[in-house]
């Protein structure tokens, strides 16, 4: 029953995960958290290793598909993330350039890319709330993260970097925490 479960969730974030790996932030972590299978927490754990991995829905969906049902829950809730975009591109593929002249088509992506940026503005917020900024510490880095990277133009991987090194001084006991 759980793995059908984890199927079925699956599907539906592979689904409906337009316009990145963030997208799927809001549509996943209710559904993962509310069944138990992660914390909180390590929602946002599997999040971060994802985000500094290449696909970061592979490797959230895989490893929640591990923690549901070790090697069979990571195998099928990875193929059921990917599923649905591999179905859709294999029907679309011959009609590509009659979709892309479609004014119905056409309309309804721009539907779509404002509800990206509305699962972003969620994403950001499920992150916020659970992953980091509980504490001035986080506060003042994802301040800091957001000035070096719109002021000043830092690539996000150095951004990223920095903050992890920051984070570790700040929050190593002893040290900072």
């Amino acid at each position: 029953m759980e793995l059908l479960r984890l199927v079925g969730v699956c599907l539906k974030v592979g689904t409906l995960a337009f316009g990145g790996g963030m997208v799927m932030v809001p549509l996943m972590e209710p559904d993962v958290v509310g069944y138990g299978w992660v914390t909180h927490g390590e929602f946002m754990d599997a999040v971060a290793m994802g985000q500094i991995t290449p696909g970061p829905l592979l490797v959230t969906a895989t490893y929640i598909g591990y923690k549901v049902a070790a090697l069979p829950g990571a195998f099928l809730a990875t193929i059921a993330m990917f599923l649905p975009s591999f179905l859709m591109t294999v029907a679309c593929s011959r009609q590509l350039s009659r979709l892309q002249r479609s004014p119905r088509v056409r309309s309804a992506l721009q539907g779509i890319q404002a509800a990206v940026i509305g699962l972003m503005a969620a994403a950001a917020v499920i992150l916020a709330y659970h992953g980091g900024l509980e504490s001035w510490r986080g506060c003042v880095l994802a301040l800091a993260a957001l000035v070096a990277m719109v002021r000043f133009g830092v690539d996000a991987s150095l951004v990223v970097v920095g903050s992890g090194l920051l984070g570790f001084v700040l929050w190593w006991p002893g040290i900072g925490g």
